[in-house]
């Protein structure tokens, strides 16, 4: 059952207040029709039933020269029909109609026997006839249907509509209003989960959700104040320890010249060593949000990034234009590249697929790959697989946190999977930006 309701809030609000709604007017409908109507046409069909009871014995019982005038001043004034038993109306046959219904379950408890009306068409108008045993013969009574002046079934049609109608713009209303602020709510949340900031939500409405996105707001805030605060404090870390690396350096290169070459290269490897640590511990401080998004051919950009690099197998074919952020798919396709290129002693292949709206960009290497229990783990900040930190073993950690945090940032997913006889496969899908359509215009596929 919970597997039919609607996914989102609005829909499960409407729902319930759509079947609360719902069920009181038909609750209420119902106990109008019970203790309203039927009481009301009980009465009326009962007081019809004596009237043409006693219409038709007082009309036996009249001189045959006052019957006349009788039946014709019942039909002006009353729209009573009678005739007698050798004027039967003709064509006569069964007709559902609910108050003729509780008019024949009328007749037949003043009569003492069952009857059933039956009808039929005269010059275009509907006529409900019953036939009474009189102690002179059988006297046919009938009344036409505008006599009634009812219309039952097109009244709670009406009505029905009517109250379904109300219920369901009541119903969304109220759901949009509760809802309306969650909903805005939810994307700024989103914003802020990509490295952006939102604008403030309006503090109104209700109390509880008022104080819900004043709070927000304040969270908001500080998680942006914090963030800044981390890229201060890194780059003033870097630039406290670049000063003695700086030293260090100057004073490698006053070394006298026969100082054991060995000494002087594992020396100058380890300062450059630490400062790309610093780098990259710089970048990842730094405000990784999304950037300005024009129209670029991947093809392209893919060659610049790739360039000269060894052990890379790319064919540029075709053109596959794309609006993304290019700036960041270039650090995110570097970061990726190099990660490849260290973990796999084999060739690193790459390839594009610009068939669809979503270009998908796959780099393919061929080394030990990544369990699955781990593979949302090393996009986490200094997290490495191989865990003794040798640097000949592994980077800082650092690349693919960078690589994560750019992708949400320009709403691009990063996936890992297992590639067919060893190694792992990256794939990089841009998915359109949400104010815009991004159809891709390709002209060949790398495979």
């Amino acid at each position: 059952m919970l597997s039919l309701l609607p996914a989102s809030l609005f829909g499960r609000a409407l729902l319930t207040l759509v079947l609360t709604f719902g069920s009181f007017a038909l609750i209420s409908f119902a106990a109008v029709i019970h203790y309203a109507l039927f009481p009301v046409v009980q009465r009326s069909t009962t007081d019809l039933a004596a009237f043409m009871e006693v219409s038709a014995l007082t009309l036996v019982q009249l001189p045959e020269e006052q019957r006349i005038k009788y039946r014709e001043k019942l039909r002006n004034e009353y729209q009573l029909w009678l005739l007698t038993g050798d004027e039967s109306p003709r064509r006569l046959q069964p007709y559902f109609f609910p108050y003729v219904l509780r008019m024949s379950q009328a007749l037949s408890q003043r009569l003492g026997q069952k009857v059933q009306m039956r009808s039929n068409v005269i010059d275009g108008e509907r006529w409900f006839w019953i036939d009474l045993n009189t102690p002179r013969g059988i006297v046919w009574v009938g009344f036409p249907r505008n006599r009634i002046h009812t219309r039952p079934l097109e009244g709670m049609f009406v009505v029905f509509s009517l109250a379904l109608l109300l219920t369901v713009v009541t119903a969304a209303i109220l759901a949009r209003r509760v809802t309306s602020p969650l909903t805005l709510l939810s994307r700024a949340a989103e914003e802020v989960a990509k490295g952006r900031s939102p604008q403030p939500l309006p503090e109104i409405g209700p109390r509880e959700l008022a104080s819900l996105a004043r709070q927000f707001n304040a969270i908001s805030q500080q998680v942006h104040e914090l963030l800044a605060d981390r890229t201060a404090l890194l780059a003033g870390i870097s630039h406290d320890l670049r000063t003695p690396l700086t030293r260090l350096r100057l004073a490698i290169e006053m070394l006298p010249d026969d100082t054991d070459c060995t000494l002087r290269t594992r020396m100058e490897r380890d300062i450059a060593e630490m400062n790309v640590q610093i780098s990259q511990a710089v970048e990842m401080g730094r405000s990784l949000g999304s950037g300005e998004r024009q129209r670029t051919d991947l093809v392209v950009l893919i060659s610049e990034v790739v360039g000269n690099r060894p052990r890379i197998i790319w064919l540029p074919i075709g053109r596959c234009i794309q609006s993304i952020n290019a700036f960041a798919l270039r650090r995110i396709l570097g970061n990726l590249i190099e990660n490849a290129l260290r973990y796999s002693a084999a060739a690193v292949e790459i390839r594009i697929d610009c068939q669809h709206q979503q270009a998908i960009i796959l780099v393919l290497d061929r080394g030990n790959g990544i369990p699955e229990a781990e593979r949302e783990a090393v996009f986490r900040p200094f997290y490495r697989l191989e865990h003794s930190r040798n640097r000949g073993t592994g980077g800082a950690g650092l690349g693919l946190a960078v690589a994560r945090q750019l992708a949400i940032s320009n709403n691009i997913e990063l996936d890992l999977s297992d590639r067919i006889g060893g190694g792992t496969v990256v794939s990089v899908r841009l998915l359109p930006p949400e104010d815009e359509d991004s159809t891709g215009v390709f002209g060949g596929l790398n495979t």
